[in-house]
Parts: structure tokens; sequence; C-alpha cells
């Protein structure tokens, strides 16, 4: 019974998206080609809304993952991109370069932490890619994205390529010169996410004041920390990223989830919605120069201990790993066996 009323739920909610499908279209396209790696966008565009004279605001997603897993294909991620796309922004999904792993004869995935130098190889690997897809998206003439709202999003590793990417911008490494003269940012949502900077360096240093961000985070994560943590780099997180934006005098929206796990990567997909909407809206679409410290906790706070558990709080990312929301069979609905957690 508690099978068959989680099947109907699912196949309720997919009703309702099959009104926001009918109104978003999705096109798909190449945007680099870098050894065997073909990477690829999906723009989610809504042709009834209206367009600016400076075009349509921009939100391009990047997966999470570990680095080493995942794509921009993923029914959560595409129910996110929809509802951007609905109020009339060009929302992306993109693919990047992942990170190569080992494999134990038990075939378990060695965790990224544990290979030397690993972390900030892949996200910078990741932040080049995020670069080359903005240069692509500008190029884009059909597409009409607004330079001047270009906004980056993710979660877990996407969040770090997001903050990330920002962040080296506004420090003018090499790889972020490639960005159009005086492109910058406009914001950027981090879902459970950190900025990288080398071992030894105390905290983040920024030649150019960033643009506002929205920094979503549980206090349970153990993935990524709401501070500080040393590992092959040292991770920036939530809490001291804050804090800096308050010295500089840059908006910002910290939501802190109490009680809450690293699964505030990916419930952010398909909850709080209209608050990440209102953040664009207000932050960087009308310029609001106030920042917003929301807490909140559920009852039982949301985890990922399991894959039950992950099927409970976020069902979409789970059972629409690496599918469209078209394909995926509402009338049998199956626990994936190939996800590593």
């Amino acid at each position: 019974m508690k099978k068959l009323l989680f099947c109907l739920a699912m196949l309720g909610f997919s009703l309702g998206l099959k009104a926001q499908r009918d109104v978003v279209t999705r096109e798909t396209r190449i945007y680099s080609i870098i050894g065997k790696d073909t990477l690829r966008v999906d723009a989610y565009i809504n042709p009834k809304a209206e367009v600016k004279p400076e075009g349509r605001p921009v939100l391009m997603y990047i997966h999470g993952g570990g680095w080493t897993m995942g794509s921009r294909v993923n029914a959560a991620q595409e129910i996110y991109c929809r509802y951007m796309a609905e109020r009339g922004w060009l929302a992306l999904s993109i693919d990047y370069r992942l990170a190569g792993v080992s494999v134990s004869p038990s075939g378990t995935v060695q965790k990224l932490s544990d290979l030397v130098g690993s972390n900030m190889i892949a996200a910078k690997t990741a932040c080049s890619d995020v670069v080359d897809a903005t240069n692509f998206v500008l190029q884009q003439k059909d597409w009409k994205a607004d330079p001047n709202k270009f906004c980056l999003a993710g979660g877990s590793a996407g969040a770090i390529a997001s903050l990330q990417t920002v962040y080296d911008a506004c420090n003018e490494e090499e790889y972020t010169l490639r960005l159009p003269k005086g492109f910058a940012y406009a914001g950027a949502i981090s879902q459970a996410g950190c900025i990288l900077i080398e071992s030894g360096q105390q905290r983040l240093t920024w030649k150019k004041k960033p643009c506002p961000m929205m920094l979503i985070h549980g206090t349970e994560d153990n993935a990524m920390p709401l501070g500080v943590l040393e590992l092959d780099c040292r991770f920036i997180g939530t809490e001291p990223i804050a804090d800096q934006l308050e010295e500089m005098g840059v908006p910002y929206w910290k939501w802190i989830e109490r009680g809450a796990d690293h699964v505030m990567a990916m419930r952010t997909l398909t909850i709080y919605l209209e608050e990440q909407y209102h953040f664009l809206r207000d932050f960087v679409e009308n310029g609001q120069q106030t920042s917003i410290i929301t807490e909140s906790k559920e009852k039982v706070p949301a985890n990922m201990s399991s894959v039950d558990a992950m099927i409970q709080y976020v069902p979409f990312y789970i059972l629409g790993y690496g599918q469209y929301l078209e394909q995926m069979d509402w009338n049998n609905i199956k626990k994936p066996e190939s996800i590593v957690f």
C-alpha cells in the first residue's frame, strides 16, 4: 500500500509537470569537445514569456556528484530549470568533465577526497568548462541571453563550481580571462557548496567584489563544511563566505536548514523554488541591497543516511537519475542499483 501511494503521488506530481512541459521547450546543443569528452548544454526556454530588449536573464545549473558522477540530465534538475524558465529565465543545465577515480576490487569507488590534490584539480577543470559554456551561451543569438544578468547555480560539487568560478573571475585567474571583456556573473546560488583555496591560505581574498549570493546549507552536512575544512586543500563554507560578503557590503541570502545533512544539495532542486526565484528576481533583476538570514527546521530533518531515505526526501533526483521527466516509467518505479553514495 505504501509503495502504491508513493507511485500515485509521483504520478499526480508528473501530471502537474506536464502542463509545465507544454509551455517550456528544451533544446540540447554541444558547447565543447575536449579530448574524448563531448559536453552538452540543455536550454529551457518559455517562448511565451516577454523578452526584454537586453535579452533573457540566465541561470546556468551545474550538477553535483563528487566530481565523478552525474550529468546535465536528471528529473529533479529538469524540474528546477523548467520552474525558472516558466518565469522568463533562460535556464540551462550543463555537462562538465568528470574526474577519474580508482575502483577497489569490491567495486567501491574511491572517495575523491582521498586522492591527493584531486579536489582542486577537479574543481578547476569543471570551472574551466563553466567558462566555455558561458561563452557558448552568449554566442547563441536565438537564445537571447542577457550578458548583464548571467547567474550560476549548483549543488554539492556543482555548488563549488558555481562559487569557485565567481571567486576566480573576481581574482582574474587565467582561465577566466577567456570570458568577454567586462563580463561579470550577476548572481550565484550555492546548494551546499564551498570555495576551495590552497592549504596554508587562511581566508578568501577578493580582488573585486563578487555578485550577490544565495547560500543554502544544512547544519549536519558532513560532506561540505558549514565552516572550514582542511583536506588536500582548504574548503571555505557558507558561514565564512557570508561573513566576508557582510564585510564587503555584498548582498546575500544565507539559508540554514537545522538538522539537515548534505541532502540539501539535491533537495533544493524541488523545494524552496519560490525563494530561489525571489533571490534571482530581487537581488539580480531588481538590485536589492539588503541581506537576508533564514533558519528553518523540520520536525524530522531531511537526511541522506540511505538510498531509501533519499528516495523519501529527493525522489525525483534518485528515481530520475540520468533521465528526463518524459523518460520516467511512472507505472514501474524502481530503486536504481547503479548509484554510489
